[in-house]
């Protein structure tokens, strides 16, 4: 609920329209480019980038614009509309945390004399917090407060300041300390928070890491309408449901402060979801769905279930029956049919107890989701309402389902003046319990179950014969009789007589023992007993046994389809449908989420390790990691193709770990190399380039050699080695994979073409521009011989070659060869692709030095945007982008804004950075006075 000026208008904007406002307010200054980009921000729900650009092209006036925006008086409010504010002044907490920066909260103080106000971070008294509590009343403004707009966190280097991962970069870790414990300790109230602000809600997670699920329980106020799409960002955070803002919301809260003082008893005439709890209300708690006309050969039993519960003997516990008998005769199931078909006559309801479970637990679960208390109340009250609902009520059922010992119940069982009706199920008798007779089912009601669950019938006389046997086998005990139709289902292929063939010979892989989702009770699944009947399976689905293999040696996160199939050497995902279905169905597979994905139960998988060693599979495995690594090989290159990689970086460390423990030493150097590639494409150039090193250190170390794997290393060494500024190094390493390549393949080859452009790139670096411009020439002539015209090897050379021509004074041969390779990359990647940045970014080089300076300002602006999106802002390839639209800015006459740009940049960046160097010669340029830097800046690097 808004608070109102006296005009019915907001008197405080929401964050969309007071970042809008800021937009207009960089218009009224003249800044329209800086305004459509807030705006566009904005209109993209990338609030906090919104906020950042804001801020900087605002420059000494944000922190008015604030002012004038959030600085209210109290006398500006309709009295009014503060009274939510003042409800929560009645909640019975002397502390609130918000993280508005207005003052409502002040204004609605019952006792503002007395009020305590934090801004971030009060180190003492959030000390004092941590050991007593707060003394009188205390708001902590945890994101600032307008009074200190300087300090308030509103843009993303705000929320680093509080949030940051690094502790050592924390600026407030007394805040985030106190903010930890009182999570920890305390039960919160959310009202009006979205919990999309990822910052805190990451704390959230935090803690729910840490204390595993122990923390909390913490509660949000939402309306009505999110009910079903409201998704908690942790188990911690319970939703409570009003019926709408407005009068519903208030009289919400008004229900919450009478619970929270005990002075006010919840009416039951509010139409609100926390108004209406009571310990009276029935409930019908079963946790299992009921068979229903499915259930075979049990209604007699039902029937005298019924009648002892009714008339049948007393006990000294009560009116009781009990289903007792060996696993598998169906107990559980029958006592969900009994609940369902007879819920009408018990007018205070049904409830089910996991005897074998926390009941404790259940009970608390069973408080809340009866309605019997509200959500807020405090874990020994749930729990006490709960005992006292089960031992004093009349007119219900009880069941305690898979009873082991009378004293794990005992406590739980009615009073002497209650009247309920108990039902247990249990293995072994129970004194107290009148047990109901509970047979096997006869020759003729198995035969039905059976077939009911197999869903098919025998076909002639053998077929019947064979049916009648496993009956007579399984000796009328339903739950094998489902676990055998369950398998014949299954597996259509498997005939009668099979399954009758395969239950004489090996009872116990004849069952996928309690199948998941096969039973209505919920049963476990055995694992072991499951593979055992994969093994009997492998005949139908050979593939299978490959399938279970490869993961069970992989790494634990699920392994994508492509890559399965890759290493498998299967061309068409479809030759692994069936087995991948089966492996799915049987639950030995898991496949996260539906996607294509699919990892081996872990269970599974360390059964399957002491069932199949390694070892015994040599050659099986040094094909797998061929492929794999084949595969991995295929994707290294695209950008677009990094998120597939990664996500399969599990399995690549898992097959060096394999290669090395088989002693397949150039397996594993290539698996190594292999790991390289993210930490390249993210910019980590220090890890990729030890990542290389050590593969091409035990490369050396290797008896057998391998030129291409060698050329490889070579070449990918001088790439990183390159841009740490060590050319002459990188020249050398290029120059060897050169040679090496050309004596392998000639000159017509892709890794050729990639040698020759790299070699170009180190020869230019070291300021050998013409050595430079012939090689890449060469380069370009191969690529137009080996491939069709739109190929990234062709744009990469194109893009180079573009900037050798342009150093060598050549400009419009230079933006001619760009614009090419423009062409090609947005053709192939679309405009968001860091390689469409690459050519953006050298076009503008270009640009600028034809004294096109405000085209070369755009597109060095278009390469930066990419950049930021793609890769982060903390890439070096941003960074150096950053640069680029810096200067574009000075040489445009924007020195102004240039230098702001050029002070939020350079703050971030240390002695040593990559592009450390480039920014000391552009300080010198901004600020005369500055001596320029000696050493070579990085300005025009370009990737592979």
């Amino acid at each position: 609920m808004a608070v109102l000026d006296q005009s019915d208008v907001p008197l405080f904007p929401s964050w969309k329209a007071l970042l809008m406002a800021a937009a207009e307010r960089l218009k009224e200054a003249i800044k329209p480019d800086d305004a459509a980009l807030v705006g566009s921000f904005v209109n993209k729900d990338r609030l906090l980038d919104a906020a950042k650009e804001a801020q900087l092209a605002l420059g000494s006036n944000w922190h008015d614009f604030l002012k004038s925006q959030l600085d209210k008086s109290s006398d500006q409010a309709q009295d009014d509309s503060l009274e939510l504010a003042r409800l929560v002044w009645q909640l019975g907490s002397d502390l609130i945390i918000t993280t508005n920066y207005d003052n409502v909260l002040h204004w609605a103080c019952p006792r503002m004399s007395d009020l305590d106000k934090w801004n971030i971070e009060a180190t003492a008294e959030q000390c004092s917090l941590l050991r007593n509590g707060v003394k009188k009343p205390t708001i902590w403004h945890l994101h600032g407060h307008i009074g200190d707009s300087a300090n308030i966190i509103l843009t993303p280097d705000g929320y680093q300041r509080l949030y940051a991962n690094d502790p050592t970069e924390n600026r407030y870790k007394a805040a985030i300390q106190a903010l930890h414990h009182q999570l920890a300790s305390r039960s919160f109230l959310f009202i009006g928070f979205s919990f999309a602000d990822e910052d805190f809600t990451n704390q959230l997670r935090i803690l729910e890491d840490v204390y595993k699920d122990a923390a909390g329980p913490h509660y949000v106020l939402l309306p009505e309408a999110q009910r079903g799409h409201f998704k908690s960002p942790t188990s911690a955070i319970e939703p409570v449901f009003f019926k709408n803002f407005g009068v519903p919301l208030l009289d919400c809260l008004r229900n919450m402060t009478g619970i929270a003082t005990n002075a006010v008893k919840p009416s039951s005439s509010l139409d609100t979801s926390v108004a209406d709890y009571s310990p009276d209300k029935p409930v019908f708690y079963v946790p299992f769905r009921p068979k229903g006309d499915q259930m075979v050969g049990r209604r007699d039993a039902l029937a005298d279930v019924r009648h002892q519960l009714c008339d049948g003997k007393r006990t000294s516990i009560g009116q009781t029956a009990a289903f007792q008998g060996l696993g598998g005769l169906g107990k559980t199931q029958l006592a969900v049919e009994y609940a369902h078909a007879y819920q009408n006559e018990y007018p205070n309801g049904v409830i089910w107890i996991n005897a074998d479970q926390d009941i404790t637990a259940q009970l608390i679960k069973l408080a809340e989701d009866a309605r019997w208390v509200s959500p807020l109340s405090d874990q020994p009250f749930k729990i006490q309402t709960a005992l006292c609902r089960l031992r004093e009520t009349s007119d219900c059922l009880i069941v305690f389902d898979n009873l082991e010992l009378l004293a794990d119940i005992k406590d739980f069982l009615p009073k002497p003046q209650a009247n309920p009706h108990i039902l247990v199920t249990s293995r072994t008798e129970q004194p107290g319990f009148n047990p109901v007779a509970l047979n096997i089912l006869s020759p003729e009601l198995g035969l039905q179950l059976l077939m009911q669950e197999a869903g098919r019938e025998p076909d002639g006389e053998e077929q019947s014969q064979a049916a009648r046997l496993i009956v007579e086998r399984l000796d009328g005990l339903p739950l094998a009789l489902e676990l055998a139709g369950a398998y014949l289902r299954r597996r259509p292929a498997v005939s009668w007589e099979q399954y009758l063939e395969l239950l004489r010979d090996n009872p116990r892989s004849a069952f996928p023992a309690r199948l998941q989702g096969e039973s209505l009770t919920g049963h476990e699944a055995d694992i072991y007993a499951t593979l055992k009947i994969n093994e009997t399976l492998f005949e139908e689905e050979p593939l299978l046994r490959e399938v279970l293999d490869l993961l069970t040696w992989s790494g634990s996160a699920p392994m994508a389809l492509s890559l399965l199939c890759a290493t498998l050497g299967q061309d068409k995902p479809s030759a692994l449908t069936g087995a991948l279905s089966l492996g799915v169905a049987l639950r030995i597979l898991q496949q996260p989420d539906g996607n294509e994905r699919y990892a081996i139960h872990r269970l599974v998988r360390e059964v399957r390790r002491e069932d199949v060693p390694l070892e015994t599979r040599r050659d099986w495995a040094e094909g797998c990691g061929r492929c794999l690594g084949g595969w991995f090989e295929a994707h290294r290159i695209d950008f677009h193709d990094l998120p597939l990689f990664e996500a399969g970086l599990d399995h690549l460390e898992a097959w060096r770990y394999n290669a090395e423990r088989l002693g397949y030493a150039l397996m594993a150097v290539r698996m190594i190399w292999l790991q390289a590639y993210p930490p390249y494409h993210w910019g980590r150039y220090g890890e990729a380039k030890r990542d290389v090193e050590r593969a091409l250190e035990l490369y050396e170390q290797a008896a057998k050699q391998d030129a291409p794997l060698q050329a490889h290393l070579l070449n990918d060494l001088a790439s990183v080695t390159s841009t740490m500024s060590n050319n002459k190094v990188a020249l050398k390493l290029g120059e060897q994979a050169l040679a090496i390549r050309r004596e392998l393949y000639g000159t017509d080859h892709s890794d050729t073409v990639r040698s020759f452009a790299n070699v170009a790139e180190q020869h230019y670096k070291l300021g050998e521009y013409d050595k430079a411009l012939e090689l890449g020439k060469q380069a370009l002539v191969i690529c137009h011989k080996l491939f069709v015209e739109d190929h990234p090897v062709t744009a990469t050379t194109l893009s180079n070659v573009a900037i050798y021509h342009n150093k060598l004074g050549e400009h419009d041969k230079a933006l001619d060869l760009g614009r090419q390779a423009l062409a090609i990359r947005c053709n192939l990647f679309g405009e968001e692709h860091p390689d469409t940045a690459n050519s953006l970014s050298n076009i503008s080089y270009i640009l600028n030095d034809l004294n096109q300076r405000n085209e070369a300002l755009e597109l060095s602006q278009q390469a930066l945007f990419i950049r930021q999106k793609m890769l982060g802002e903390a890439h070096p390839d941003t960074i150096l982008s950053q640069h680029n639209v810096i200067r574009a800015l000075k040489n445009t006459g924007r020195k102004a804004e240039s230098i702001q740009r050029f002070q939020a940049q350079f703050q971030r960046l240390k002695s040593g950075d990559l592009h450390y160097q480039a920014f000391l010669e552009l300080r010198a340029d901004l600020y005369p006075g500055f001596r320029k830097a000696t050493h070579k800046s990085s300005k025009g690097k370009k990737r592979r």
